[in-house]
Formats: structure tokens, C-alpha cells, sequence
């Protein structure tokens, strides 16, 4: 009987190597997966794109104060020489209202120039833009101090050109920007109302009407 123990042993260990165990092997041990990095810029109040020019003449309006020149601005030794603003149109053409009553306090500081919506308005005379508005009597305007001191304001402008903006370089050629009808002038034809104004000796940032067609010329 003794002698049959190990033969016994034998027989259950080549069972238990024969027979597949029920219980389900371990899992294999997990990989470590990298993941990529992801870059996020920072959130920044920094547009993406430029300002379109009417977000431009409504900063302007609010920011600008002052005129680029450093010093006081002194009446020009001649009178004024400029041209034409609006393309395509004459001086004799253009109707003789300043001064005209507009309400019962003010009186007509300018001229207006009829022409077809969207035609170029061309700054008179040499200088610098002053300030690019949008305001609701005068609508979309540009300002522009000539070389000579005097004042020219381009308003109820439909649009203004690109690079219109404080500061800028202006010569006779460049386009400020196109006729149209905003701001007060919504119900008339489109138009250009287009003031000069003379710088006053002895004080800053001051300047007096004149009527624009006294010195303008043909283009």
C-alpha cells in the first residue's frame, strides 16, 4: 500500500496538468499611452481683424480732441486755394446756400454738393486728418487741417475710405470717401455738405466759416 502512494501522486499531477483550468488568466499589464499636447492661445479683447471704417469714425469721435498740430494754428498770409471735392462735378454747378436759415438757431455753415451715391470725394486741398465721426446730425464725416491752417469737413458721407484714420497723410488726389445721405440728411438726395473754415488768430483750435465756393476750383 505504501509502496502505491507515490504512483498515486503521479497520476493526480499528470490529471491536473491535462485538465484546463476555469479560472480566467490575469490581464496583461496596461501600456502607458503619451498623449499629445494641445495648445490653446491666450483669450485676449485684441480683435482679430481690423476695424471696419465705421468702427474706426465712432473711436475716433470719442478719442480724438485735438488736432495733430503742436502749436496754435495761424491764419493763412492768402486766401485759400482748394478744388472740387466731389468727382465728376463743376463749381458753377453747385448751388450758393451758405449762410441759408436751417431752424430758427443756426444757419447753413457750408455748401452741398449733389451727386450719385458712392461717388469719390477727394480731399481739397493738402493736410492731415484731424478726426474720422460718426455722429447723428452730421452722419459719417472726415476732418481734415490743411497745410495752409484751414479747416475742411467732408460730411454725410455714405462711407469712408480705407486708411482714413487720425493722423493720416492726405493729398489732393486721395479719396476720403464716397457721397451719401447719413446722419440728418437721411430724407435728401445724396450730397456732400462740405464746410472751409479759417483758423481765428490768437485762439486754439478755433476757426471761422467761410462760404466754400469763394475760392474753390475746378479740378
Amino acid at each position: 500500500m505504501a509502496a502505491a502512494f507515490p504512483i498515486v501522486l503521479a497520476f493526480l499531477a499528470v490529471v491536473t496538468l491535462l485538465v484546463p483550468s476555469s479560472a480566467e488568466p490575469p490581464p496583461p499589464p496596461a501600456l502607458a499611452v503619451e498623449r499629445p499636447t494641445v495648445y490653446h492661445p491666450p483669450v485676449t479683447d485684441q480683435p482679430a481683424d481690423d476695424p471696419s471704417p465705421t468702427d474706426v469714425a465712432a473711436q475716433s469721435e470719442r478719442s480724438v480732441v485735438d488736432p495733430p498740430a503742436t502749436e496754435e494754428i495761424a491764419p493763412p498770409d492768402a486766401p485759400p486755394a482748394y478744388f472740387m471735392p466731389v468727382e465728376g462735378v463743376v463749381v458753377a454747378d453747385v448751388p450758393r446756400t451758405f449762410g441759408d436759415p436751417r431752424g430758427s438757431d443756426r444757419t447753413h455753415q457750408g455748401i452741398d454738393i449733389l451727386a450719385p451715391s458712392g461717388t469719390p470725394v477727394r480731399a481739397a486741398a493738402a493736410g492731415i486728418v484731424w478726426r474720422t465721426s460718426d455722429s447723428i446730425r452730421g452722419g459719417i464725416s472726415v476732418t481734415v487741417i490743411g497745410d495752409d491752417g484751414v479747416r475742411y469737413f467732408y460730411t454725410h458721407l455714405d462711407s469712408i475710405a480705407q486708411g482714413m484714420e487720425r493722423d493720416a497723410r492726405v493729398g489732393t488726389d486721395t479719396v476720403l470717401g464716397y457721397v451719401g445721405n447719413t446722419g440728418n440728411a437721411a430724407a435728401t438726395a445724396p450730397h456732400l455738405h462740405f464746410e472751409v473754415s479759417l483758423p481765428i488768430e490768437g485762439e486754439r483750435y478755433s476757426w471761422r466759416p467761410i462760404d466754400p465756393l469763394l475760392y474753390m476750383l475746378d479740378r
